[in-house]
């Protein structure tokens, strides 16, 4: 089915927020990424998804890496994609220093179907256009704001689960 999409970075300008940590157990973000995204972004598991996991036991330090992604509903055309990137080296030994990159990102994207055949004219979309730039434009710009505040959320929950001090990033 032809869409029309909208789509806006939730961090403009910086596109994506980073957490560098080298210390014990760098690890455990994978354990608890999952439940602090569930209360962060207040969505059901079914919104949050591992896209791909790798832990390669082999060798020591023990490679890692993870990419997860939440999807949260915001209106009936409105949806919140944000993707947290997890790349690290774990020891076997959990007390030993091991390094972990946390890279966070969102996007706001919203959709018009175009299902009939009148969807698909140039006075239909003609309309679509005038209503988002003059009346959804101010509503977008709030949920652009809810996304940054709850990316800014995540990455102080991140920074404090390794005792790391607060960025200048936060608005």
């Amino acid at each position: 089915m032809p869409r029309w999409v909208f789509e806006d970075d939730c961090l403009a300008p910086e596109r994506t927020l980073t957490i560098e940590y080298s210390g014990p157990d760098p690890f455990r973000v994978c354990r608890v990424l999952r439940d602090m995204l569930g209360r962060i972004f207040q969505v059901e598991t079914i919104d949050l998804w591992e896209r791909d996991f790798r832990w390669d036991i082999s060798s020591d330090p023990r490679p890692f890496y993870m990419r997860m992604y939440v999807n949260k509903g915001i209106d009936a055309r409105t949806r919140m994609m944000v993707e947290i990137t997890v790349q690290g080296l774990q020891p076997s030994d959990p007390s030993k220093k091991g390094k972990v990159t946390i890279r966070i990102s969102g996007r706001l994207r919203t959709e018009y179907n175009l299902k009939s055949f009148f969807q698909r004219s140039p006075l239909y979309k003609a309309f679509v256009w005038v209503y988002h730039k003059l009346f959804y434009e101010e509503v977008k710009r709030s949920y652009i704001h809810l996304c940054n505040r709850l990316i800014e959320e995540l990455h102080l929950e991140l920074r404090a689960l390794f005792k790391l001090p607060v960025s200048e990033r936060v608005r």
